[in-house]
């Protein structure tokens, strides 16, 4: 199941960015923003299984009209480092193995 899961979500993956973003408006599928995609083609699959939908094809078309609009500013010359902004609790990182840990505080302990 696992295996099934993750090919879907491949699957889901490719196709939202192959086919949506190029196909009728010649947009390279780097230029449309892949979370403004998916939240266009959920809130499509919620209004098609509710039933409210007549013209599939006319829906189709203006879904992929709203997604080609949603482009990804051009931010030439962005570089932002790979750090950890916050820690969530005031704890330290670990930096040494579990056991020396464990003979750390086994030691204080006593």
């Amino acid at each position: 199941m696992v295996h099934r899961e993750v090919w879907a979500n491949l699957l889901a993956y490719n196709l939202i960015r192959a086919t949506i973003a190029a196909a009728l408006h010649k947009r390279q599928p780097r230029q449309i923003s892949f979370t403004s995609a998916c939240q266009y083609v959920l809130a499509s699959w919620m209004l098609t299984s509710g039933g409210v939908i007549v013209d599939m094809r006319q829906h189709c078309r203006q879904l992929l009209k709203q997604v080609a609009n949603c482009e990804v500013a051009n931010r030439p010359g962005r570089l932002e480092p790979r750090v950890i902004k916050r820690r969530r609790h005031g704890y330290p990182l670990r930096q040494k193995t579990r056991n020396v840990l464990r003979t750390e505080l086994r030691k204080h302990s006593t």
